[in-house]
């Protein structure tokens, strides 16, 4: 048995303002044999959720949002166990068009149709330590016309709570430290933690093994619309 982690999910309809986000899971199975896969979904407020998929031998099968348990306004991770070795690759879009990418499809946005996507490659293991090297909140109006936020996911699939320091590097180190309830996520807004237009590294430290993914995101300064994303695994440590 094989095991991956993909730990950056959003499912989102905001009807009134029409922006949605829809996700999706591409597994390859470059093997012979049919891939019995289980696919975990891990919540920040609920216990998970499993259910059953076959990567078929020599292909990549892609499944997504709506075939799996899980409503819209919902933020989760994803934990894949197959019987066959898998490269795992979770591609999610964001969009002003409530998930709809039909031609004709109904807009609220000034700037017109738009969607802007992410894709990144599966965690394949656990680890006490994990760390990040491009962190920085931007906010300086007066100088830029983006914004950029940041959030590190933290999934702890055990059976145990864990707590998690961040040691946020500057020229100096400065450390944020949260508990990572048992089989669940903890979304940590780095907005709220970091000090604002200053580049910095983060080691994450852990009571237990976890998986670490960062997001960031670009966003106009005069908008709450997504301009451009992205989200990447953590590096597993320990480096020292």
């Amino acid at each position: 048995m094989t095991t991956y982690y993909l730990l950056d999910h959003s499912y989102i309809e905001d009807k009134e303002r029409l922006f949605g986000e829809f996700g999706h899971l591409l597994a390859f199975n470059p093997g012979s044999i049919d891939a019995e896969v289980k696919i975990t979904l891990f919540f920040e407020d609920r216990d998970p959720v499993s259910f059953d998929f076959v990567a078929p031998a020599g292909q990549s099968a892609e499944t997504n949002y709506a075939k799996w348990p899980v409503e819209p306004g919902t933020r989760f991770a994803m934990q894949v166990e197959s019987t066959q070795p898998l490269v795992c690759q979770s591609t999610v879009g964001w969009n002003v068009t409530l998930n709809d990418y039909s031609p004709g499809a109904e807009t609220k946005s000034l700037r017109g149709l738009r969607e802007c996507a992410k894709s990144y490659m599966a965690i394949t293991e656990l680890a006490q330590d994990w760390y990040v090297a491009d962190g920085i909140v931007i906010d300086m109006p007066d100088k830029m016309y983006v914004r950029e936020s940041e959030w590190a996911i933290i999934l702890n699939p055990a059976d145990e709570p864990t707590d998690v320091t961040l040691r946020m590097h500057y020229a100096d180190v400065e450390e944020h430290s949260v508990s990572v309830p048992a089989r669940r996520i903890t979304v940590v807004p780095m907005d709220d933690v970091a000090r604002r237009n200053s580049h910095y590294g983060v080691h994450f430290v852990s009571g237990s093994p976890v998986a670490v993914q960062w997001l960031r995101a670009v966003l106009w300064n005069d908008s709450d619309e997504i301009m451009a994303y992205w989200s990447v695994p953590c590096v597993v440590g320990p480096l020292e």
